[in-house]
């Protein structure tokens, strides 16, 4: 049988990496098989292999961010992928380097190790002059400014969302892309606390999203809802932000994936803010559950300190939340935390407990100007 040759295969992987980037699952699982297939029947080409499996390790990260925590876990592990892309890159080709510490990079994001996955990029960036694909420059320039905005670099972030949103908006088909950088435009303002330009942000994404194809828009939907109730919680209005909340967690695109445990974790906090318990520790033991099985430190930390909060304190969880996030450079979680127990404990009478959250408080204000130093 006549070998099929590899540069047929790379259009196919092409192909397949369009579908990932726009998050198509169910063409990108097409393409996937069919790579596959072709590939048992290819000439020897070990960077296309090399290529192929990068694909599958960035085809893997698209259906943790998507699809239910359930269906993840029957899938193989981003580590065990890693580990066979390394074993075979010693010599690789300037592109597959390019795509090697980009992925890398969007793998230490998915980890929540922002400031690693920022230095993979940069990494990468030094070969994205190499890459001729528009589309691929803006996908580098969006992943950049996601992880800046994960760190609280928000003008760094604008500045690469600015060049993101430009690439995506020359065609029709990332549409969803262009929705994607509204939303974060809208989170770096809420973070800034210009809410009024963030909601507009969100309004603007929520219309887009709405001539979307149903499955995408309805996932996108959801994340705007949430959005819009953080705006409107710090706000101050409490009884509109939940009902932005409800609003997103009755999607169910939404709420089956790991972006809806924040969600979870927003309904208990309000509930509990406004003195409605019962509802509060409703939403805690579903958050914490569906974070549990999720294996998403962050959140059941932020739910441990919301609990210990309003329902009972334990110091030694609040003490290893706390450290979670600050070994995880969260540094605008520790400081609003930090503040809620400095309150709690102000409330109570105990004015040396109150003291010390309140200087964690600024010290992680000040780890956010570090970091901007540093980076």
């Amino acid at each position: 049988m006549e070998k099929i040759l590899s540069s047929q295969v790379g259009i196919l992987i092409n192909d397949w990496y369009r579908f990932i980037r726009t998050f198509s699952v169910p063409d990108a699982e097409i393409l996937k098989e069919q790579v596959e297939r072709e590939i048992e029947n290819m000439e020897e080409d070990q960077d296309l292999l090399l290529y192929y499996q990068l694909m599958e390790f960035r085809h893997r990260l698209m259906l943790e961010s998507l699809e239910p925590i359930e269906m993840n876990q029957q899938r193989p592990t981003l580590p065990n992928l890693l580990k066979e892309i390394e074993n075979k890159q010693p010599h690789v080709k300037v592109t597959l380097d390019y795509y090697s510490n980009f992925f890398r990079g969007m793998h230490e994001f998915h980890h929540k190790n922002y400031v690693a996955a920022i230095n993979f990029y940069k990494i990468a960036e030094e070969h994205l002059k190499n890459v001729p694909d528009d589309i691929e420059r803006a996908e580098f320039h969006y992943k950049l400014a996601d992880a800046y905005y994960r760190i609280d670099q928000h003008f760094v972030s604008l500045n690469h969302l600015e060049k993101a949103k430009e690439m995506y908006s020359t065609s029709e088909f990332y549409k969803a892309k262009v929705v994607g950088c509204n939303i974060k435009f809208g989170a770096n303002m809420y973070d800034l606390y210009r809410l009024d330009e963030a909601e507009s942000y969100y309004r603007e994404a929520l219309s887009l999203a709405q001539e979307l194809k149903e499955d995408t828009a309805r996932r996108i939907i959801g994340v705007i809802h949430h959005n819009i109730g953080l705006v409107k919680k710090r706000a101050g209005k409490i009884e509109t932000a939940e009902n932005e909340f409800q609003n997103s967690i009755q999607i169910k695109e939404h709420a089956e994936t790991v972006s809806g445990i924040r969600t979870l974790y927003m309904l208990s906090w309000v509930f509990y803010d406004q003195g409605k318990k019962g509802k509060g520790n409703q939403y805690f033991i579903c958050g914490i559950n569906r974070a549990s099985l999720a294996d998403d430190q962050e959140y059941i930390a932020k739910l441990k300190i919301i609990y210990a909060l309003f329902e009972e304190y334990n110091q030694l969880e609040v003490k290893e939340s706390l450290s979670y996030l600050e070994s995880k450079h969260l540094w605008q979680d520790v400081a609003e935390l930090s503040e809620k127990l400095a309150d709690y404990h102000y409330q109570k009478g105990n004015f040396e407990m109150n003291r010390e959250y309140l200087k964690k408080t600024i010290k992680a204000q000040q780890q956010i100007l570090k970091m901007a130093e540093a980076l």
